[in-house]
């Protein structure tokens, strides 16, 4: 599968050497890196491991991935990796293997895991503005790890409040279908990113993978994710905890705009205006 892996940068110098040192041990065709208007040494770092870098002003995620897309448009599957996230052969394997194997998939993502093997959120349900104001006001802090494993535990409550399935991080052990897969490792059919005409680039950061993956399953491509594959990640410090507040709270009110009700479109203006 010819495949081209590609990696967004902005101020990612201390990082690009995980995820592109990770890239040089797997059989991608090629790695292109679009630099995002960086201000430190993340050109000169990419250009280390690979030619194909593209420089450009701060244009956001997914429309720095298109712009790779345009360049490498012959390629049967497109990798995209984080810079602060690294993928391991077998891992990578597993996700060709599942793509491959059924062209009904569009996009398929593997498990998130911290360094210290703690997993993360890397696919979930449907977006649910109850579970954004409750993680906002970090209600769920205030839950007990024994109540919230009986919660998740429940199939009566999974089946009736699915934002419950952000609780399980344990993830399935099989490819499973879900709403959406983190954009922070993901790995695309070239077929369904032309399908829908790639990501929505109104999105700056945050929910445009959500969107991409919501619009492939709008065209009748499955989203899956990997439970026998597991790629690492670690929080960049390229936004702070204020900015990525901001940033990731501005990103559900384009997406709620996109498919919301005038409520949600409210809620969602109030949780951005939220000092928290």
């Amino acid at each position: 599968m010819k495949t081209i892996a590609i990696v967004v940068s902005y101020n990612s110098a201390a990082d690009l050497p995980m995820s592109l040192g990770s890239l040089r041990e797997l059989p991608v065709t090629d790695v292109v890196v679009v630099d995002n208007g960086s201000s430190d040494d993340s050109v000169e770092v990419a250009t280390r491991y690979t030619p194909n870098v593209i420089r450009s002003a701060n244009v956001g995620f997914g429309k720095a991935i298109n712009a790779a897309v345009e360049r490498f448009p012959d390629a049967e599957a497109y990798l995209l990796l984080n810079p602060d996230a690294a993928l391991a052969p077998d891992a990578y394997a597993e996700l060709t293997r599942t793509l491959r194997d059924d062209a009904g998939i569009g996009v398929v993502a593997p498990q998130m895991r911290y360094a210290d093997g703690a997993a993360g959120i890397s696919s979930g349900p449907d977006v649910s503005l109850a579970k954004e104001w409750l993680a906002a006001l970090r209600v769920d802090h205030l839950v007990p790890d024994r109540v919230k494993q009986g919660l998740v535990n429940s199939p009566l409550l999974r089946s009736r409040l699915s934002m419950l399935d952000y609780l399980d991080k344990t993830g399935s052990a099989a490819a499973t279908d879900v709403a959406w897969v983190s954009g922070f490792c993901m790995l695309v059919r070239a077929d369904a990113f032309r399908a829908i005409d790639g990501f929505d680039a109104s999105f700056f950061l945050y929910f445009e993978d959500v969107d991409f993956c919501k619009r492939l399953r709008g065209a009748n491509w499955r989203v899956v994710s990997v439970g026998t594959a597991s790629a690492m990640h670690r929080e960049s410090t390229s936004t702070g905890a204020v900015g990525k507040n901001r940033l990731y709270r501005s990103g559900l009110v384009t997406y709620v705009d996109k498919y919301g009700t005038a409520m949600d479109k409210f809620s969602a203006r109030a949780l951005r205006r939220l000092p928290l």
